[in-house]
């Protein structure tokens, strides 16, 4: 499969997503255009998009008089809360949707799973955790969950916040395909459990 063509605002707000879930750039800390621009060898304009994008997705926070500012992880009980949200919003789309899916969906999530394994082989943290959502979204998205996406990224980038799987790649990547055996052969209660049982 041929790899789109990113424009120089994905680039931005992929390097920025990733810089932020590597740790390079600490909770609280003030994020500059300007510094942000010359490091990239770009206008303002791509990172000013790249922060609009990030704080849509839950990374970043705007502060009146500020700037942007890096939010901070939630706080261990509300973390759990959100989990239970996110569990929630993803076993509601896939109970609704999961005859629905087609078989070009699932290949898309078998894609995702491929990209995750690269990942994981490379042990690259930020890329793992990226990639780890990517697979999930791949699996709302082919049971129809469209609509329920935006609200469920930014639960998603809570957790990221506390991305707590780091360092235990091959468990990880097991359990993933966990998930997607059952989903491909058509399993849907097993689909759910095993998703249960990843997401913590």
């Amino acid at each position: 499969m041929p790899l789109i063509p990113q424009t120089v605002r994905e680039q931005v707000t992929n390097q920025i997503r990733n810089d932020l879930l590597s740790g390079r750039f600490p909770a609280g800390t003030m994020l500059r255009e300007i510094e942000l621009a010359a490091r990239f060898g770009v206008s303002r304009g791509p990172v000013r998009d790249a922060f609009i994008q990030l704080s849509h997705e839950g990374y970043l926070a705007y502060q009146a008089n500020r700037g942007v500012m890096v939010r901070h992880p939630p706080d261990p009980r509300d973390r759990e809360f959100i989990t239970e949200l996110r569990l929630k919003i993803e076993t509601y789309v896939i109970e609704r949707g999961f005859e629905d899916k087609s078989d070009e969906s699932v290949n898309s999530v078998e894609l995702a799973l491929e990209r995750l394994k690269e990942a994981c082989d490379s042990g690259e943290a930020s890329q793992v955790a990226i990639r780890d959502i990517e697979f999930h979204q791949k699996i709302l998205l082919a049971c129809g969950g469209d609509d329920l996406v935006p609200t469920w990224r930014q639960l998603c980038s809570r957790m990221l916040l506390t991305y707590t799987r780091l360092g235990d790649y091959s468990q990880a990547y097991k359990e993933h395909v966990a998930i997607f055996e059952p989903f491909r052969d058509g399993d849907m209660k097993k689909t759910v459990a095993a998703i249960q049982a990843n997401i913590k």
